[in-house]
């Protein structure tokens, strides 16, 4: 049984998962998937924080999955990988991967269930179901098809190869390729949470729900209510037409 863990820590507005499995390049065995919803579930409920961040430790995202575990990852009882995606893509936080180094198989069906990926020039990228004979999870397929589009996605799956991070970055599985990414995932976060939170929540949700084709009036008008009722649009047009920072009521 692998030892590797997942670790918790906020500073202020922004909440750090580390995923540390040093011995095997941080591949994700069976307790920690099943443990990443839960503190994705803590790092939500903290009133304080506003953007939650997902990393490796080390000089590694994540290995993928510990084959080693595979009977028990994707046991008779169901994948436990599909709940930490799904806890991913249904955080209502905007969420960031900060990726060095492999991002490999589960590595980047964790990254890709984050909102935004910023990877560092050395990352190197590959989906290797095909490598082991494993059907990659059907929402794992479908996030990455949405993101990199079916021909790219074709490719990463069919072949099972390493691409680097320009690659990446040219197929759309990342956002950005920066040399240090720790600094802009810091500068990014930041920019974020200084952001009106009521307009943060209600892009993430009417950009989710665009994505999957849902109709998007009725939540946008709940959202225009409550910027309304809050006065968060009143401090954000005060604010601006005063020339001074905001302080929005809307946390």
């Amino acid at each position: 049984m692998s030892n590797g863990e997942l670790r918790l820590g906020v500073d202020q507005t922004v909440a750090r998962i580390t995923i540390d499995n040093a011995g095997k390049r941080n591949a994700m065995n069976a307790a920690m998937w099943r443990r990443l919803p839960v503190l994705l579930a803590e790092a939500t409920a903290d009133p304080e924080v506003r953007v939650v961040v997902l990393t490796g430790a080390g000089d590694a995202f994540c290995a993928g999955a510990d084959i080693s575990e595979l009977h028990e990852i994707e046991g008779p009882g169901g994948s436990v990988t599909e709940p930490a995606e799904r806890a991913l893509l249904e955080c209502p936080l905007p969420t960031i991967a900060l990726i060095n180094g492999l991002c490999i198989g589960g590595g980047c069906q964790l990254a890709a269930s984050c909102d935004l990926r910023v990877a560092a020039e050395s990352a190197v990228f590959g989906i290797t179901p095909a490598k082991l004979g494993v059907v990659y999870p059907p929402s794992s397929i479908a996030r990455l098809t949405e993101l990199v589009g079916p021909s790219a996605a074709k490719l990463l799956l069919f072949s099972a190869d390493l691409f680097s991070a320009p690659r990446a970055l040219a197929m759309r599985l990342v956002d950005e390729v920066v040399a240090d990414p720790a600094e802009r995932v810091a500068e990014l976060a930041g920019t974020i949470a200084g952001r009106s939170q009521l307009s943060v929540r209600a892009a993430k949700e009417l950009v989710d729900l665009a994505g999957r084709g849902a109709p998007l009036t009725e939540r946008a008008e709940h959202w225009h209510d409550v910027a309304v009722t809050t006065g968060e649009t009143a401090e954000g047009v005060g604010a601006f037409l005063e020339r001074r920072m905001p302080v929005f009521p809307f946390a």
